[in-house]
């Protein structure tokens, strides 16, 4: 590991850290149009990136106990998101309150707290998936980084909601979304501090993050493609998705065999 992926790492979870703050300044309007094709896109270079750079690399240092890891991880992602839900019901009653609908329902006192909480928790396996895809290669890395930051982009802004409607100012929603995002570098920092020290973790660690990209793009994302008009639109943009990192990979194993 050299000094140019660490750097690409935090620069990565910083343009995640980013998101964090766009509940404040995007509109729903905004992402409605706009984010159909970014989540089309993100779903086509992740699960390139599954396929074709991280479950390779998990399986050539694991062997077929990748495999296990992986559905492990896939299988706990799961029940994580059952069990937590991710307010995004809540999100649109509290958008809709926090926007002077009578009808929505009243926030909970305490629900910005078990919201940050969760979404502390939800950074710091951000943070590490994307140091784990970096570990591979660049454009594993970044497609990765690219993902998360258009999965959040919705969910914070469904965030910025929930912390409106229970009374906070927009300075104060801002500045703890923006903390809770620091968390993120606590979980790449502890991926890439785990490698270094104990290199025979790298393999289980690929594994794992491999299997959490899966359900990301194919339980998160892809769905989006069959959901609204513009169908089209969204089959164009997972086709160039696919086409741009599986483009990457075979170019380097092309110079690769011929350097």
């Amino acid at each position: 590991m050299d000094t140019q992926t660490v750097l690409l790492v935090f620069v990565a979870v910083g343009l995640d850290g980013l998101a964090g703050l766009a509940g404040g300044v995007l509109s729903e309007r905004w992402l409605q149009r706009r984010l159909p094709a970014l989540v089309a896109f993100a779903a086509g270079t992740l699960l390139s990136a599954v396929f074709l750079e991280v479950l390779p690399k998990a399986v050539e240092a694991k062997g077929d106990a990748a495999f296990a890891w992986a559905f492990a991880s896939f299988v706990v992602l799961t029940f994580m998101e059952w069990a937590l839900g991710h307010h995004h019901h809540d999100a649109e009653a509290a958008a809709g309150h926090a926007h002077g609908h009578h009808h929505a329902h009243p926030v909970s006192p305490t629900l910005p707290t078990a919201l940050l909480a969760s979404d502390a928790l939800h950074n710091v396996g951000d943070g590490a998936a994307v140091a784990a895809a970096f570990l591979v290669s660049p454009q594993a890395g970044f497609a990765t980084a690219f993902a998360v930051i258009v999965h959040e982009l919705p969910q914070e802004v469904g965030d910025y909601a929930l912390l409106r409607a229970a009374g906070w100012t927009r300075a104060r929603s801002l500045v703890a979304l923006g903390a809770v995002q620091l968390t993120a570098a606590v979980g790449a920092a502890g991926v890439l501090l785990g490698t270094r020290y104990l290199p025979s973790l790298q393999g289980t660690v690929l594994a794992i993050a491999g299997g959490s990209f899966l359900y990301i793009g194919a339980v998160d994302l892809l769905p989006e493609l069959r959901r609204g008009p513009d169908s089209r639109q969204r089959v164009v943009g997972f086709l160039c998705g696919l086409l741009l990192i599986g483009g990457l990979h075979f170019a380097e194993r092309f110079a690769g065999g011929h350097g």
